[in-house]
């Protein structure tokens, strides 16, 4: 390694080309570093003295004749934007001496055999915007408008700007550049991987996406990179491009091919952004040997993946039979880690494990699983049951819908799979319209709708949510509950299914009476509208009637098997803070774990406390602020827990309250400590408490 300091005019030097490695991320510099830039030359000039603008790292790439290439490591940012500010002063200039100086200098190649061309060459995804700035006359005609928007133009016009208005004269910019001063640093025998982490190891440069590329693609030689990227990695963004989500489809196919979100196997951590490349590092030492079966695995994956990525403006009615599903599951439900699974049963079957008709009827089971999930405020697909799923379904040579249907009712608790019964009362006696959104509501009652009648429905885009008891009561309709001794009708049944209905007229029924109302209904192209007219009226009785009628049509439609429908606390397993404490409801702790470290744990209160005792020896005074949310629980008056002198817990809880509380004091202290205690807490049950399970 050899390091020195320069000048960046030394640094961009007449026999060198500086060339940007396919594996770098494009140019994305923000305006306000641009002006931060624009700042200190503009200081410079004002002042005198020299700026040190950071380090360039560097190796040598073998080329023919006196003509070097330099790969550049880290650093393009600066350069790049250097270049920017060289051009948009030439670009201001009638000074030809002056434009030749910084053409020269900073700009293009001015002899030999490479005279003209610029003296930096960006990878493919920003190469052509660049070089159209550094033609030797700026054209704003020859930019697409996808151009314009790019961080280049931007930062160039905005520089364009700020020269505009300085006080300061284009030669005195100009020479100010010259004193921008950087160290340069030529790697020889280090590896370049090794250095880029260790110079990006904040985080703060680059994403994990960013970090996987260079890890997958940096230790190559040149051509085998720019193949590799061209190939796999460039058109793997390509794909994803339009969701804008390369790290969220990156942790995704880490949970689908490792059948687990764990960080670790005996880490109770789990996946996430933040710890995505290590992940990704541990699980390609694990799973290949070089980069390009890798990328192969994952283009497949993203093509997959690609299948779920839906907008507002998708012609639902061109979609296949499957991606109709893939788009009700993934859009309209917004099942956020659904991919996960699905990523999985495409792979399978493109291997012919299964038929398409039985993959849309795998759909249509995660479509109820979400949708039951959201009306009951369970996890639904979570991450940590998707692995679950899959390691179950991993295991059949072949899949089928028993064996579908039994991986996905597996779960207890929070996890499991709502049963009738539950869906049932939610839908009678939930407010709706407020926790699961007008857009849900109106999936819902449209989905009933169809299942009554499939021909001849309205469109979908012509329907609009009704509150059959409006959201704002007249003076008639407050007489009219006060009349049938229901004056609390409207607080508690408005946004209740019951009281909701489509139709397309909303404007018209507005507040009206509901005898003026049901004239309208009556003549409704939907089935559940158009029955309002049978009720005589409409108080609470009337419509918790019609919520049970219509919550005995929607198990036909969201449909859970009587055969899977009822699932017992399995006492083999292992809870955590995420649990459904319900489900938990006469059991008994067996064993406490807290950073793999166990222990025999008699009673929930005793599980509470030892809990409390971590957090407070941890941090004390991020214990005490994590209290404030639950300061009845804590006293200085002395009771059977004492933490410190004049600071005391109440205790005596019930099995719910008790791991509610630890479950919310440890949330608050991991978000104030910046700790993760809650990843690292789980526990068992004692397994006499088997006569008191209940059915989750």
């Amino acid at each position: 390694m050899q390091a020195s300091v320069m000048r960046i005019n030394e640094f961009i030097a007449d026999k060198r080309t500086l060339v940007i490695p396919v594996y770098q991320r494009n140019y994305d510099w923000k305006t306000s570093n641009c002006e931060q830039l624009f700042d200190d030359v503009e200081f410079i000039a004002k002042n005198g003295g020299e700026h040190f603008i950071g380090t360039f790292v560097y190796q040598h790439k073998p080329a023919a004749g006196i003509f070097q290439e330099f790969i550049i490591i880290d650093g393009q940012q600066r350069i790049t934007s250097t270049m920017l500010f060289a051009k948009a002063i030439y670009d201001s200039t009638d000074d030809e001496d002056l434009r030749d100086d910084i053409s020269a200098t900073f700009l293009k190649h001015d002899k030999g055999a490479l005279k003209g061309k610029c003296k930096l060459r960006l990878s493919d995804y920003d190469r052509a915007t660049f070089e159209k700035l550094m033609a030797d006359e700026f054209d704003e005609k020859i930019f697409s408008a996808q151009e314009k928007d790019s961080p280049l133009y931007r930062n160039y016009r905005l520089l364009n700007e700020k020269i505009s208005e300085s006080s300061l004269t284009l030669k005195e910019l100009s020479e100010a550049i010259y004193n921008l001063k950087v160290v340069s640093i030529l790697l020889q025998d280090e590896n370049p991987q090794e250095i880029f982490e260790s110079l990006n190891s904040t985080g703060l440069d680059l994403t994990k996406a960013d970090l996987i590329r260079n890890f997958l693609l940096m230790p190559l030689a040149y051509d085998e990179q720019k193949n590799l990227y061209e190939n796999y990695w460039l058109q793997i963004e390509k794909l994803l491009r339009l969701s804008d989500d390369m790290e969220n489809f990156l942790v995704q196919y880490l949970i689908a091919k490792r059948k687990s979100d764990a960080v670790m196997e005996t880490k109770k951590r789990r996946l996430s952004n933040r710890n995505l490349y290590v992940v990704f590092k541990d699980y390609f030492a694990k799973n290949f040997h070089a980069a390009k079966p890798c990328l192969e695995d994952m283009l497949r994956y993203a093509k997959f993946f690609r299948r779920f990525i839906f907008s507002d403006e998708t012609k639902f009615e061109n979609l296949s039979p499957l991606d109709k599903k893939f788009y009700e599951l993934t859009h309209v439900l917004d099942a956020g880690n659904a991919p996960i699974i699905l990523m999985y049963l495409l792979d399978r079957f493109e291997k012919n494990h299964f038929d398409e008709e039985t993959f849309i009827k795998f759909v249509d089971a995660l479509i109820s699983l979400t949708f039951r999930a959201k009306i009951c405020r369970r996890n639904g697909i979570h991450p940590q049951f998707a692995g679950n799923v899959l390691t179950r379904l991993d295991k059949e040579d072949s899949l089928d819908e028993k064996i579908f249907w039994r991986a996905i009712t597996f779960g207890k608790g929070s996890y499991s799979f709502p049963n009738d019964k539950d869906f049932q009362a939610a839908l009678v006696t939930k407010n709706l319209y407020e926790t699961i959104k007008p857009a849900l509501c109106k999936y819902l009652l449209y989905s009933l709708e169809r299942a009554t009648r499939a021909k001849e429905l309205p469109a979908y885009s012509s329907a609009t949510v009704e509150h059959i008891m409006p959201q704002r009561l007249t003076g008639s309709w407050k007489n009219y509950l006060r009349e049938r001794n229901d004056s609390s009708a409207h607080e508690v049944w408005l946004h209740t299914p019951g009281n909701l209905t489509l139709t397309g007229y909303n404007s018209e029924l507005s507040n009206g009476d509901f005898d003026k109302k049901k004239e309208i209904y009556s003549a409704s192209n939907f089935y559940f509208t158009r029955n309002i007219c049978r009720y005589p009226e409409w108080t609470s009785a009337q419509i918790q009637t019609r919520a049970k009628r219509l919550a005995e049509a929607a198990i036909k439609v969201w449909i859970l098997p009587e055969e899977f429908s009822s699932r017992s606390v399995n006492f083999s397993d292992t809870f955590n803070l995420d649990s459904d404490f319900g489900a938990l409801k006469g059991t008994k702790p067996a064993t406490l774990s807290i950073d793999d470290t166990e222990m025999e744990m008699p009673y929930w209160n005793h599980m509470l406390r030892e809990i409390v005792r971590r957090l407070y020896a941890f941090d004390k005074d991020a214990f005490r602020q994590a209290t404030t949310a639950r300061r009845s629980l804590f006293t200085t008056e002395p009771t059977d827990f004492k933490l410190d002198e004049n600071f005391y817990m109440e205790t005596g809880f019930s099995t719910e309250d008790c791991l509610r509380i630890t479950k919310s004091l440890v949330e608050n202290f991991d978000r104030i400590a910046d700790s993760n205690f809650k990843e690292n807490i789980s526990f068992t049950l004692r397994r006499e408490n088997r006569r008191r399970a209940i059915s989750a």
